[in-house]
């Protein structure tokens, strides 16, 4: 069952950009902070939306895999994608001493929350399906 398909890829993607801005925004107001590099960590936050999201939607071609590595995997393959743009964009441009700490957080939190979401909702779906083909 595909919960994130070629027809809804956008909105989902959307959404969650929508949804991960807001809480960066209302965050960074509530403690104060200005960020200098505004419009790069947008466009950041929208590249790793794009990512997740795509990472998420593999997973209707791993269900016959075990649950848990595959959440674990997506997780892993995600951290290690970030881990590597970190590391070619340190090649070209300075970098925070703290770039991979950063990153992991800003991403870890969000990814977890969209994946518990997507989850519960693909296992929603299942339910659903296994009680209308029950009372047939």
């Amino acid at each position: 069952m595909k919960i994130i398909d070629r027809h809804n890829f956008i909105s989902v993607v959307c959404v969650s950009f929508t949804l991960i801005v807001c809480g960066k925004l209302i965050y960074e107001k509530l403690i104060g902070f200005t960020d200098r590099f505004y419009t790069e960590n947008i466009f950041t936050c929208l590249l790793v939306c794009v990512l997740a999201t795509f990472i998420l939607s593999l997973h209707y071609y791993l269900q016959r895999f075990p649950f848990i590595p595959v959440v674990i995997g997506q997780y892993v393959l995600l951290m290690g994608v970030i881990f590597a743009l970190i590391w070619i964009g340190s090649k070209y441009t300075d970098m925070a001493p703290s770039a991979y700490k950063d990153m992991f957080v800003s991403v870890t939190i969000p990814y977890v929350l969209g994946a518990a979401a997507y989850y519960i909702s693909y296992f929603l779906e299942i339910k659903k399906a296994n009680e209308f083909f029950s009372k047939l």
